[in-house]
């Protein structure tokens, strides 16, 4: 049984530390895929064994750009700026990438350990975004492509802060959603919000869309329609030189010190990572795997359920050339929740290499 002499306010420190860090990462990998990058990039990881696109119809509710920029000229200035006004729960649709913010609140606190600056508040905004392609990877910044703005025109960057809903940023498989909060600190009585979006991932055009926090829309809701393969417990997937399965999935209570909090479940995964190349091969469970719910709601790796595990994965080492491990990994899931799948990212600075497999 693992211990370590850890504490829960330790351990939520410690998650705090690693959502600042993963989000300043999505901002990182955003950027570079906004400077050109393309599902082109890489083959799709294989399956190891023996052995339609989707609608462009617009449902109700839905703002399309009418104006769309035109092919880029490498001159940021030569771009045609597209506008659409939206509303809260309004679906904005570009070429690729589809968005809508649900709801928006203001506060002076979020969880237990983040508190707005004298005479700040926070604006939260709830989010989903979607790859809206049948067949391309592609990427979304939240940091790079979403600015809130006022009735004066002043504009605020994204808040890196400790909420556990935190809207992921990254990769977007075809047909994928991902959904949670973005937060932004503004003086407090702040009037007149808007949220400003650039749906074009290039660096080099720019197609816009402007949702009024004030106003209520349709409260349609994205939906999740994965159009690439999803595996299950027992099978095996190949990239490059990582062999990858997962082996069997369970919930768990906790241990004699730690459990999970009320309504939600530790999901433990049991996986086996080889190296069928002939270097060393480096597996980071922080910044490679992930549970997703069908919403579009991720769930990081737990500190807390991972103290719990007696065969944890091991990391401290590659895995050398010819050689495997296998060891389990824990999360913490509302209880109950499915679909949930586990997301694979084999490399997290090319697209087309995302995997999943069905938990349940």
């Amino acid at each position: 049984m693992m211990n370590n002499g850890l504490n829960r306010e330790q351990l939520r420190d410690d998650t705090g530390s690693r959502r600042r860090y993963l989000a300043a990462l999505s901002g990182l990998v955003g950027s570079v895929a906004l400077a050109g990058c393309s599902s082109t990039d890489v083959d799709a990881p294989d399956e190891v064994s023996d052995s339609d696109d989707e609608s462009t119809d617009t449902p109700a509710g839905t703002a399309t750009l009418e104006e769309t920029s035109p092919e880029p000229s490498g001159d940021p200035a030569d771009t045609v700026r597209g506008t659409v006004d939206a509303a809260l729960g309004d679906v904005i649709e570009g070429d690729r990438l589809a968005l809508v913010a649900y709801s928006a609140e203001r506060t002076t606190s979020i969880g237990d350990f983040t508190e707005a600056d004298a005479g700040q508040e926070f604006v939260v905004v709830d989010m989903g975004a979607k790859n809206r392609t049948a067949d391309e990877s592609i990427r979304f910044s939240s940091f790079l492509q979403l600015t809130l703005r006022d009735g004066e025109s002043y504009e605020y960057d994204q808040t890196i802060t400790v909420a556990d809903n935190t809207l992921d940023s990254g990769e977007l498989a075809p047909g994928e959603v991902t959904r949670g909060v973005v937060v932004f600190e503004v003086p407090q009585g702040t009037t007149g919000l808007s949220l400003e979006i650039d749906l074009d991932e290039s660096a080099f055009s720019y197609q816009g869309a402007t949702v009024d926090l004030g106003a209520s829309g349709s409260g349609r809701t994205l939906t999740q329609d994965l159009q690439v393969p999803v595996y299950d417990p027992g099978d095996t997937v190949e990239y490059d030189q990582t062999r990858f399965t997962v082996n069997s999935v369970r919930t768990s209570t906790g241990g004699e010190y730690f459990g999970p909090d009320a309504g939600s479940e530790f999901l433990v995964v049991d996986i086996t990572v080889a190296n069928t190349g002939d270097e060393e091969l480096n597996v980071s469970t922080l910044l490679q795997l992930s549970v997703k719910d069908d919403a579009g709601r991720s769930y990081d790796i737990s500190y807390t359920a991972m103290s719990t595990l007696d065969r944890e994965l091991s990391q401290g080492r590659p895995i050398q050339p010819g050689s495997q491990r296998r060891g389990e990994i824990a999360f913490e899931t509302p209880r109950g929740r499915s679909p949930l799948y586990l997301v694979m990212d084999f490399d997290v600075f090319a697209e087309g290499d995302k995997t999943f497999f069905s938990l349940r």
